[in-house]
């Protein structure tokens, strides 16, 4: 946190600012900034929104000593954010929905020098989300900073300008007239305007196209607002009153539309939060099929297995109507089922696909070493990561993204298991199966059709909506029911991804013959278990047979969640067997 030091005047020409009124004294006056939310790289960063500070990256903001000044943040990507200043003990409050915006007044202290503004939700001021705002009586440019931006960057000119912008009525969103009845031109009447200013004796830049042109952001005043302020002259930086006093939800909203039709990646995927969201179908197949394991290995000698894994971010069917943006494994949740026996070498390959927005790693359990790997795997969108490790404990492992914040990570659906086998093996059975438990944090309340974002305030107060069962709700229900036979004998695989609740396994009308606790291999198991407890980034591995046809219910034994779908079923098909079960079923029944 830093405090207040003496202050140095920054005096840094920034292309990229966008002036609506000239001027260079500073005038001791309230002022206004608008900041929206983005993820550039895989790290979070503020963006500026209103002119002044027109797309820089954690702008540099200046005010007057004694003065005033209102801070708007609008949030423009997935996520629950702030800004916060701990010098003043002021804040915005926390937007938790894309386009919902949130504003805070102050007197600016009257000691020169610089104070700190941070996101202060979850870890994002560590993930970059932090600026500065330098107290004054010289205006300071608003020079990013994170670092420099110029138009060699290759990030797209932000071209947006708010109709209570920093001249009050003098700026206009496209689409939305101005006091003066002015309309800001679309994006195609922009390019032509750029050409004409290129081609007259006016344009001194270096600028050969229109795309160059909006890339070197020397945007003509003239061209793009209202030829004069209705309201009279404007003083420079006068803010006529506060954005959230002048713009309403609905001219929010616009200025969110606004902001999704500008060249991708300018401000992230914002949307309209009052657009009434249509029921999502079309998501993506993201369970883990129980029965999608490899075979138990054959007897040999110690070598390297290489081990795969590519974070890939999908929109996946979360239930029916409902959508929800994972984070995964390969794909699925949870990520594939690793097999190797002690004393191999695992040779792990991580890579993070060119589509992911995060950084994002992978911690092995079962490795002995820093971070279980996650130390060497810290990997960018579209690189890749190698380490090895060697397989030093018989056991059944959690894997799982360890980058901050590991809790998103997680609950998002990157976890796994690795079987570390004895060097004999496992005792054979018929049928093995895959079965991993997490909780979603999501923004709408449990079955609320839509997509569904994650939830960073319900993710810290421990307050799921979903308990699931290989990632969705019916994952093992109605889609990919675990299947077997009278006589056969199974083992599960059991393990919590959580990342917070600790699991109360059982299954309805069944008796583990063998608990293998705390997923302990080496040690006598446990025998004729109803219902065993396994902690988040824990496992078990438990057996039986199968005596009786019908369909046994996988649950968590804290039973409210199988109303927040923790739910799954085993079908077991077969000859009745009378002699251990005979009855007339009746309606009514909780199973």
């Amino acid at each position: 946190m830093k405090k207040f030091t003496v202050f140095l005047a920054i005096v840094i020409a920034l292309a990229a600012t966008i002036t609506a009124c000239t001027g260079t004294s500073f005038q001791p006056v309230d002022k206004e900034y608008v900041l929206t939310t983005d993820l550039r790289d895989g790290n979070l960063i503020f963006l500026g929104v209103s002119d002044e500070i027109n797309g820089i990256v954690n702008p540099t903001l200046s005010a007057a000593p004694g003065g005033t000044i209102t801070i708007t943040l609008i949030n423009g990507n997935a996520g629950q954010h702030d800004i916060t200043f701990p010098e003043i003990k002021a804040s915005t409050g926390v937007v938790k929905e894309k386009g919902e915006a949130s504003s805070v007044t102050f007197t600016v202290p009257t000691v020169h020098g610089e104070m700190e503004y941070y996101d202060s939700v979850a870890n994002h001021a560590e993930l970059g989300m932090r600026g500065v705002l330098v107290v004054s009586t010289t205006e300071v440019a608003p020079v990013s900073s994170a670092a420099s931006e110029s138009a060699s960057s290759g990030d797209p000119a932000v071209i947006a300008a708010f109709q209570k912008g920093a001249c009050g009525s003098c700026h206009a969103i496209a689409g939305i007239p101005n006091a003066a009845g002015v309309l800001a031109p679309d994006l195609s009447d922009i390019s032509m305007a750029a050409d004409e200013h290129i081609k007259s004796s006016e344009y001194t830049g270096k600028a050969t196209t229109a795309e160059e042109y909006i890339h070197e952001s020397i945007i003509d005043p003239n061209v793009f607002l209202a030829p004069a302020c209705p309201t009279g002259e404007c003083l420079p930086n006068v803010m006529p009153a506060n954005l959230s006093e002048t713009l309403t939800k609905d001219e929010i909203n616009s200025i969110v539309t606004y902001l999704n039709g500008l060249p991708a990646g300018a401000y992230g995927d914002a949307v309209v939060t009052d657009a009434p969201q249509e029921p999502a179908s079309d998501g993506v197949d993201i369970v883990h099929d129980p029965a999608d394991l490899p075979a138990p290995l054959e007897i040999r000698e110690p070598t390297t297995v290489r081990i795969d894994l590519e974070a890939l971010e999908v929109v996946g069917q979360l239930s029916d109507g409902t959508t929800y943006t994972y984070w995964t494994f390969n794909g699925a949740v949870p990520g594939p089922f690793f097999r190797v026996r002690i004393g191999d070498t695992i040779e792990v390959h991580m890579t993070n696909n060119t589509t992911s927005v995060m950084n994002h790693s992978v911690d092995f359990h079962a490795v002995t070493g820093p971070g279980g790997g996650a130390v060497m795997t810290q990997t960018k969108p579209g690189e890749e990561s190698v380490f090895t490790a060697k397989a030093l404990n018989v056991g059944l492992f959690v894997y799982h993204c360890a980058t901050p914040m590991v809790a998103d990570h997680i609950s998002n659906g990157m976890y796994g298991l690795i079987l570390v086998e004895p060097e004999g093996g496992l005792p054979p059975v018929d049928r093995e199966f895959y079965v991993m438990q997490g909780e979603l944090y999501t923004t709408g309340e449990f079955g609320e059709q839509g997509h569904q974002m994650s939830d960073t305030t319900k993710l810290l107060d421990e307050e799921p909506e979903y308990f699931v069962f290989n990632g969705a709700v019916g994952s093992l229900t109605t889609q990919k029911p675990l299947k077997a036979n009278v006589g056969e004998t199974v083992r599960i695989f059991f393990g919590v991804g959580g990342p917070n609740f600790t699991s109360s396994f059982h299954v309805i009308g069944e008796i583990f013959d063998r608990v293998f606790d705390q997923a302990s291999l080496t040690g006598a198991p446990l025998t004729d278990v109803q219902t065993t407890l396994v902690p988040p980034g824990g496992a078990t591995m438990v057996e039986f047979s199968l005596e009786v046809p019908g369909n046994y219910i996988l649950v968590d034994h804290a039973l409210s969640r199988l109303q927040r779908g923790l739910a799954g079923y085993l079908i077991v098909e077969g000859p009745a067997a009378p002699e251990i079960f005979l009855g007339t079923p009746s309606a009514g029944s909780g199973h």
